[in-house]
């Protein structure tokens, strides 16, 4: 099970200065992976060998009779045991060592085997990652061709096509349509569940000057160069969302979205960043503006104003920073339970929305633009639906009560009447 965003960030702050894994882990979602090789095992810190001695008289102290032949006896056992455990290299010799020698020589083997299984993943996890290489170059020209044919580059070269109940006129004269397929990555994003619960009226205008959006994958070689050992260990994704030049709401030409992950395959997400948006005067969709009416009797003068943060998708630029929060916990502050918890909430949301852009909307942004990806969507928690609803079923045998009402039941859902299918 993922570990919670505010954990693994815990786990980024506290690791910080731990070597990073040789390989570039390529998939967004968390894959845990331990590893128990001798060759890797840390040695334990040496502990002196304890006093027998020493420890009796203070048993003693603590009403313990060590003079007791049976609980001298418990005593030494435990004394022999303890210092096998502190004398031990690393753990898994202490363990080893109280194992019988029979079962020891088993657990080897089991050893032998685990090794030679950690050989082949890591095979394995190479040649996957040369795999989603190839495809990435491969998909590549495919989004440049989807960017060109959205805005209108390819106008020309595509043939209209003609659907029952069309004006046979129609898209004849040169001109209509338009170019290129108007606010098509607003639709996109609008159809995601998710995503579209981020969007309010006034981002919709924003959002229609949004030509492309694409991804690339932190650490990767392009064009089949190697970048450098150094910016090969990065690991994570960036999002570029590319808008209209000189569009009215904001100076910028392209956001940018960028998550820094830690460990890739165990999800840990060490932070993520976005790109500082430059709103031109009055347009900035993340804010609201509060106007305080001067008191009557007082001389005219202009209104007092204060701006507030409010909900927007842009927000989506300005990621949730735990830095804070952590830092307070350094320095011993406490920080309270519920302002983690909203943190937790925040950054579980932030890295899941980039990763539905990653994964979802961006490999398949045809689909969602028609509704056949949210249609493939509700197919399946349909599918899950009904196969919990057999499952409560449970067995064959039932009551004639439970069959009586199971069969009006069915009667009535097909009595009622079909939802009706709004277009998106």
């Amino acid at each position: 099970r993922p570990q919670p965003p505010i954990a693994r960030h815990r786990r980024a702050h506290d690791d910080a200065d731990q070597p990073s894994g040789s390989s570039q882990r390529l998939s967004c979602g968390p894959r845990t992976r331990t590893r128990g090789t001798r060759g890797t095992r840390q040695a334990m810190s040496s502990h002196p060998k304890l006093d027998e001695k020493e420890v009796a008289d203070r048993l003693q102290q603590l009403g313990f009779d060590t003079n007791d032949p049976e609980k001298a006896g418990l005593l030494k056992a435990t004394m022999d045991k303890l210092d096998k455990i502190l004398t031990a290299k690393s753990a898994s010799e202490a363990i080893m060592q109280d194992l019988h020698p029979a079962v020891r020589g088993r657990v080897e083997k089991l050893r032998d085997l685990q090794e030679s299984y950690d050989r082949l993943e890591d095979e394995y996890l190479e040649e996957q990652r040369k795999l989603v290489l190839k495809y990435e170059a491969l998909y590549t020209p495919l989004y440049e061709q989807r960017r060109e044919i959205v805005n209108g580059k390819k106008d020309a070269e595509i043939e209209p096509v003609h659907m029952e109940g069309d004006d046979e006129n129609e898209g004849s004269s040169s001109g209509e349509g338009g170019q290129g397929i108007p606010e098509f990555w607003a639709c996109c994003i609008r159809a995601n569940d998710v995503v579209s619960e981020l969007i309010t009226a006034k981002d919709d205008e924003v959002l229609k000057h949004l030509k492309d959006i694409r991804y690339e994958l932190l650490g990767t070689p392009e064009g089949g160069e190697d970048k450098g050992d150094e910016e090969e260990e990065e690991e994570g994704f960036r999002l570029y969302f590319e808008f209209e030049k000189n569009n009215p709401f904001f100076d910028n030409d392209v956001l940018v979205k960028t998550y820094r992950m830690v460990d890739e395959e165990e999800g840990i997400l060490e932070k993520s960043e976005g790109t500082t948006i430059l709103w031109k005067p009055g347009k900035n969709v993340t804010v609201k503006v509060l106007r305080k009416k001067q008191k009557k009797g007082r001389a005219k003068g202009p209104a007092m104003t204060k701006t507030e943060r409010c909900e927007s998708f842009f927000n989506f630029f300005s990621p949730p920073d735990p830095e804070e929060l952590l830092s307070m916990e350094d320095e011993g502050e406490e920080v309270p339970e519920e302002e983690m918890e909203l943190l937790q909430e925040a950054l579980q949301e932030d890295y899941e929305i980039g990763c539905i852009f990653k994964d979802k909307i961006i490999p398949h942004a045809v689909s969602w633009f028609t509704g056949e990806a949210l249609e493939d969507e509700e197919g399946y928690s349909d599918e899950e639906g009904e196969e919990g609803a057999e499952s409560d079923d449970g067995g064959d045998g039932g009551d004639d009560t439970r069959a009586q009402s199971n069969s009006q039941a069915n009667t009535s859902d097909a009595a009622a009447e079909q939802p009706e299918c709004k277009q998106q």
